[in-house]
């Protein structure tokens, strides 16, 4: 499950629920819907925007006029603001996009941000940096919010259970593991990861979680660094925290990157992260104390910072304690959850102010007309 969706359900999750009734509205099914309906939230589902966009967004209009919500909160779909503006409901953004290339190039515009702003009642962004890109390329710097994205606690693990996850991958007793999780895509930097590996001892091993259009690449540059068993791609997991859980750090090598949910869940699981120094990724990691920070695309020195946590355990321990301790802190759900709702009760006040002048307009005219007659 997308990083998006997790956070969407935690938000769910730790909602004043005395306070604000949820609807979810999706495009499809699977694992989304299935965990919706486990918590027992009314969800409804709508065609995906494509050749049919009239039709989808027709569909959310008529659901809107139906539901009539207090606020609609979105995530990604630029045109349903549009739509919810329009029956003048007030709309929350959550804003990821960070630079990202493979974003359409159409709605991704500098001349269709500005546009699509005026929709927006609010905006939220997962770190600083992702705040600044947005009001570089339109948003009102007033209305867009810093909301760090929240992280659960680590669960306990004994080291039996961890030491059974680490044979699972075939890998032996005492050697390093860092692994990485996300889509396999040109921005991860999948490929800077495994360069670094092969520059390492032998007795170093990575697990790559993920999937996506550049794997059947990324196991081909495996092959041909003569990485074998050290690099293992296991594809979409439902276990990633455990797997973190049973590594030695955890490696994001993005080129571009708002904040990445697994660098919180790798932080919650006290393990450091080695990170590309890009986007927002600093906000969390700080160089030297919850991890490493190097210049994105850099392999030699992505190698460097994994082989300093390999030969210093005790440093690498630390390093783990100090980004369990931040996220437990600043990246509490339930502040997120609270944050959020705060922002809901915000920009519903100039338009329950608006709803109020209205109501006086509509008295005013109809004394008028009885005086009149």
């Amino acid at each position: 499950m997308a990083g998006t969706e997790r956070s969407l359900l935690m938000l769910l999750d730790h909602s004043d629920r005395s306070m604000f009734e949820h609807a979810v509205v999706i495009r499809g099914s699977g694992g989304l819907a299935d965990e919706l309906a486990r918590r027992n939230v009314t969800t409804f589902a709508i065609p995906r925007i494509g050749r049919a966009a009239p039709i989808a967004l027709g569909r959310l209009a008529a659901l809107l006029i139906k539901l009539r919500p207090h606020v609609v909160h979105i995530y990604g779909g630029r045109l349903d603001a549009a739509v919810a503006s329009a029956l003048r409901i007030p709309v929350v953004e959550r804003k990821n996009i960070y630079r990202n290339i493979y974003y359409r190039p159409m709605l991704n515009s500098r001349f269709a941000d500005r546009f699509l702003n005026r929709f927006v009642a609010a905006s939220i962004c997962p770190s600083r940096a992702v705040r600044l890109h947005h009001i570089e390329r339109g948003c009102n710097a007033g209305t867009t919010r810093v909301i760090y994205n929240g992280v659960e606690e680590a669960l306990p693990r004994s080291p039996a259970e961890l030491a059974r996850k680490r044979r699972e991958f075939g890998v032996p007793a005492g050697a390093f593991v860092v692994s990485f999780a996300g889509r396999l895509v040109p921005d991860k930097g999948a490929d800077v990861l495994l360069s670094a590996l092969a520059r390492l001892p032998e007795n170093d091993f990575c697990i790559i979680i993920g999937d996506g259009p550049c794997r059947e690449s990324c196991e081909q540059k495996a092959s041909d660094l003569g990485l074998g068993k050290r690099a293992v791609f296991c594809g979409f997991r439902s276990d990633v925290r455990e797997i973190f859980a049973c590594s030695d750090a955890v490696a994001i090598p993005s080129y571009t990157e708002s904040l990445a949910n697994v660098t919180l869940e790798a932080m919650a699981e006290g393990k450091p992260v080695v990170a590309a120094n890009v986007g927002g990724m600093p906000e969390a990691v700080e160089h030297g104390v919850t991890g490493l920070l190097t210049p994105p695309g850099d392999v030699a020195a992505f190698a460097e910072a994994l082989a300093m946590l390999a030969a210093d355990t005790e440093a690498a321990t630390q390093m783990g304690a100090q980004a369990k301790n931040r996220a437990l802190h600043r990246h509490s759900p339930r502040v997120m959850a609270r944050q959020t709702e705060e922002l809901y009760l915000e920009v519903l006040r100039p338009a329950a102010r608006e709803k109020e002048l209205e109501c006086h307009r509509i008295t005013a005219e109809s004394a008028f007309r009885k005086l009149s007659s």
